[in-house]
């Protein structure tokens, strides 16, 4: 198996390595066939002045509205086909007729129908996905096994409680391969659809290199499609681990050392808060570009993996300190447990930490010679932040400013830094537009001090829920993830936000109900959920948020 895996990795670079070798040896045209060395080299330049990165935004922008519009319909629909008979006999005829048909044959069309714009590319995108997806789920559903369905129809399951218990989560494996073919396909699609009538997209990017004969940019636009597609899978996969967990075993019981290792620092470093550090700066962006600024795709993204880098040093070496200080025990809930359970040695999470760190560093130092000093001293200040928090003899999380430091970094800093990225500017409107955000986030780790209030007092570490008290501390999880939703409403009617902003108010009744456990429960281990489903809030709020404020950049685009 190991030998495989060195096989996997050996042979493409073997074909590069041979390409190259015969490119300079004379035995290949270096016009018709340049050699891989000047294709990534152009590769760096487009990623260097950002095109690239807007080329590939924007093809992933239509595919991802092709796979809204014509993917979760499809689902539906498969679901439907799956559980009904009458469905099936109704909808299968025209969708095994349509399917074969070749998708570019459509366009043309789509486009006497809808003109030659947007909306004819995310049509044919739609449409293909649509007839391909609607099929492979529909037969997911079929070969979910009888004896289920027989088994919960003896507990007296009725058709709702079939489908929910039985059919949907029998069918998910299938689900998720539908939407990995689909998304496959879209990605094939949409070159050839930006080939007709595009001025921008990552298939209007080969095209026009094809036209100008410029072939190693047409070739660096093809790697960049293979590397968009393979990241794309990546994120897939984990995605299926997540929501089908009884195939989690499987698939971890065939990884190798390599791969065994790469997961045991992915979890120490707890990914599943890295969302607080990208709605932040996605968000500033997404304002930025409100505001009528071009954005530079480059700098978002390095923004973005700065921010994670920094946010991942931060977990590391809290989970260092909290244990050197004997905060973190094996009976501790919620935490990174890396070290606890042996997974890793305190000072590989201590130098782990510090990596992070450097990288979140490196980055920020180049985004400083491209945006000016004012990102140095906000980084500077992110990345003290990130280490004081536990570190120290007047560890913020120690005194009683966890909360307040969260707040600050992890909303109006960090939301203003990438608005400055982009525009160049800070101006008061950003900072009240990222206030509920920064709420929220610390909402998260307000959630996590109600849970530890009462362990955290016997050890004399001093939180705001240690020096409010209980009535107090619940009442200050009130007022912050209350504060998100009324921060939002001001900005919206004093016009700083777009109306589309409130789509964010969607998750109120999560809130209320979050609210309601925090009234109700004591127990540590009743609180637990708490912490994550604040998480979730979080990433649900923070989300259409953005979704909203991109929502309205297109509008005014109209």
């Amino acid at each position: 198996m190991q030998r495989n895996r060195l096989l996997n990795i050996l042979s493409p670079l073997v074909l590069l390595g041979l390409w190259e070798l015969a490119v300079q040896a004379g035995w290949l045209n270096r016009v018709f066939y340049p050699p891989p060395s000047d294709v990534f080299a152009t590769l760096w330049r487009l990623a260097a002045d950002g095109s690239l990165f807007r080329d590939i935004g924007v093809s992933l922008s239509r595919v991802g509205l092709g796979m809204l519009l014509g993917g979760v319909p499809a689902i539906m629909l498969g679901l439907l086909m799956g559980v009904s008979p009458a469905a099936r006999a109704l909808v299968q005829p025209i969708a095994a007729a349509i399917y074969p048909i070749p998708k570019i044959a459509l366009l043309p069309l789509v486009i006497v129908s809808l003109g030659i714009g947007e909306a004819s590319k995310i049509a044919t995108i739609a449409v293909s996905v649509f007839f391909l997806m609607v099929l492979s789920v529909a037969a997911s559903v079929q070969q979910v096994d009888a004896r289920f369905f027989e088994v919960a129809r003896s507990f007296g399951a009725g058709r709702s409680a079939l489908f929910w218990t039985v059919a949907l989560p029998g069918s998910l494996p299938g689900i998720m391969s539908a939407v990995k073919l689909g998304v496959g396909f879209a990605l094939t699609l949409i070159v050839g659809v930006e080939f007709v009538g595009a001025e921008d997209g990552i298939g209007w990017l080969i095209w026009q290199s094809y036209e100008l004969y410029a072939i190693n940019r047409m070739l660096a636009g093809v790697v960049a499609v293979a590397v968009v597609g393979w990241l794309i899978t990546v994120l897939l996969d984990e995605l299926e681990l997540r929501l089908i967990p009884w195939q989690a075993a499987s698939v971890r019981a065939q990884e190798g050392r390599m791969q065994v290792r790469a997961r045991t620092w992915w979890f120490a470093a707890r990914p599943w808060s890295y969302t607080a550090a990208i709605i932040p700066v996605a968000l500033g962006a997404a304002i930025a570009a409100y505001h009528g600024g071009q954005l530079n795709w480059l700098l978002l993204l390095l923004a973005i993996i700065g921010s994670v880098a920094i946010q991942a040093g931060t977990n590391l070496i809290n989970d260092y300190f909290d244990w050197k200080k004997g905060t973190d025990g094996p009976q501790s809930l919620g935490i990174g447990g890396s070290i606890q359970r042996g997974a890793l040695t305190p000072m590989q999470v201590f130098w782990g930490g510090i990596a992070a760190f450097t990288l979140g560093s490196a980055i920020g130092l180049y985004l400083v010679s491209v945006a000016g000093p004012f990102i140095f001293w906000l980084g500077l200040a992110s990345v003290a932040i990130g280490f004081f928090y536990t570190a120290g003899p007047f560890a913020l999380a120690y005194v009683g400013l966890g909360e307040v430091a969260v707040f600050l970094f992890m909303g109006p800093v960090m939301v203003v830094g990438s608005y400055y990225l982009q525009a160049g500017q800070v101006t008061l409107p950003v900072v009240l537009a990222s206030l509920p955000v920064g709420f929220l986030v610390a909402a998260i780790l307000h959630a996590n001090n109600l849970r530890d209030l009462e362990s955290d007092r016997a050890i004399g570490k001093r939180t705001l829920a240690t020096l409010f008290g209980r009535a107090g501390a619940n009442l200050e999880y009130y007022t912050l993830i209350g504060g998100a939703f009324v921060a939002l409403l001001v900005c919206v009617a004093a016009g700083v936000a777009p109306w589309l902003t409130l789509f964010s108010a969607v998750t109120l009744p999560t809130a209320v109900r979050l609210m309601r456990t925090v009234a109700r429960e004591h127990e540590p281990k009743l609180l637990q959920p708490v912490l994550r489903q604040t998480a979730a809030l979080h990433t649900q709020f923070g989300a259409l948020l953005v979704l909203g404020w991109a929502c309205g950049v297109l509008l005014n685009a109209l």
